[in-house]
């Protein structure tokens, strides 16, 4: 009996495979998937390239070159987008997403890097140009999430672009398009970065936890970030422990001082 019923699950399988590989074409509902995160996320998805399905440990579909605009107004633009979802409703032409990838973005409106360059060099005193403000260029984003109600919970973030990366958390009301994350990031210590910034890199906060908050709404998005209170913070922190240093050294010699004394030798 067991071995009957393994017989029927094999030959279950390579029947789905068998459609899968040689039948089964995902671009027939690529329309689904746009009208599904548009109508979901209250923006217009466009996926240019062709989608690809993966069915590994997870099924992952792929799409090429996808554009997201709100009334015309470009929002993002995504090289790669990378899902993982639900087999069993694919036949359906049902996307049950489960997380994302974005490889290779620009986000319009604001640019993330030269604004902490910007906002660390008018504090050091120094001014910075921004070569670039319209959009940022975002490495890598990876997410998982859900929808309730009006609101898009994200979970797990993950953001790199040239200059941070770091993870964080947040929401989305996608009715009054207003956004909320946020994110702990580091500034990256590549080569390439500091070279590209020269003088005007910010050194001093290698290591240093930068807390940024993404706002604004889906056409105006704003980030904040509070370079002079964590500059203060870090250097506050530094000559607290400088004084206990010197504090503890002073101790030592008045020890080693008093047992020189004591001692005949």
């Amino acid at each position: 009996m067991i071995k009957k019923i393994i017989s029927i699950f094999t030959l279950v399988i390579l029947f789905i495979l068998t459609y899968l590989t040689f039948f089964f074409d995902i671009n027939d509902y690529k329309k689904n998937l746009e009208n599904l995160i548009s109508k979901k996320a209250n923006i217009e998805l466009t996926i240019d390239g062709d989608l690809t399905l993966d069915l590994g440990i997870n099924t992952n579909i792929e799409a090429k070159s996808l554009t997201i605009k709100k009334e015309k107004v470009l929002l993002m633009e995504v090289d790669v987008f990378e899902a993982t979802v639900s087999i069993s409703k694919i036949f359906n032409g049902i996307f049950d997403i489960n997380s994302i990838t974005l490889i290779n973005s620009k986000l319009y409106g604001i640019n993330i890097d030269e604004k902490i360059i910007q906002a660390y060099n008018i504090l050091a005193g120094r001014r910075y140009i921004s070569n670039n403000s319209r959009y940022s260029s975002i490495n890598l984003i990876t997410a998982s999430g859900n929808f309730k109600n009006e609101y898009l919970y994200i979970d797990n973030l993950k953001i790199k672009t040239q200059l941070l990366e770091g993870n964080g958390f947040g929401k989305i009301n996608t009715e009054t398009e207003s956004i909320n994350i946020s994110s702990n990031t580091y500034v990256s210590s590549d080569i390439e970065v500091k070279e590209k910034y020269n003088e005007f890199y910010p050194e001093y906060l290698i290591d240093t936890q930068l807390p940024v908050l993404f706002s604004g709404s889906y056409t105006n998005p704003n980030i904040d970030i509070q370079i002079s209170e964590i500059v203060t913070r870090k250097i506050k922190e530094e000559l607290k422990n400088r004084a206990i240093e010197s504090i503890k050294d002073k101790l030592k010699d008045k020890i080693q001082s008093e047992i020189n004394i004591k001692l005949p030798f």
